[in-house]
């Protein structure tokens, strides 16, 4: 178990580096790298979604500070978002971050941005409580 602990967090920062190169280029050739490794994402974001439902969003907050960051950069590639099954796994992994009671605005402006990015995609519904 800890050494999925560490290989999630290597991986995490290997994801969020290439997100970031993907999301300053729009060339051919970062179009193409985002393809190629697109399943490699997946499962990675599998990985994350396994993980991060273990845990109370304060506690996912605390492990991975950027997670908003990777997630909101995986939410505006629309060559991941071209997939469902990204967009699918996507929504999972965000509707883990809601905090169900937000204690500060930090938290209401997250739930609203979740609530925001989430709302286009069906099914998305799911992670709001009703009432």
């Amino acid at each position: 178990m800890a050494q999925d602990s560490v290989d999630l967090s290597c991986d995490y920062q290997f994801w969020m580096q290439k997100l970031s190169i993907w999301d300053q280029a729009s060339t051919l050739e970062t179009q193409q790298d985002t393809c190629l490794h697109l399943a490699q994402f997946q499962e990675f974001l599998r990985k994350m979604y396994e993980a991060l439902k273990e845990m109370d969003s304060n506690t996912v907050l605390e492990r991975f500070p950027t997670i908003g960051q990777l997630l909101a950069k995986a939410c505006w590639n629309p060559f991941i978002l071209a997939y469902d099954e990204s967009q699918k796994i996507l929504i999972w992994c965000l509707c883990c971050l809601i905090n169900k009671e937000p204690q500060n605005s930090g938290q209401s402006k997250l739930n609203s941005w979740i609530q925001t990015e989430t709302s286009p995609f069906p099914g998305s519904k799911a992670c709001w409580p009703s009432g």
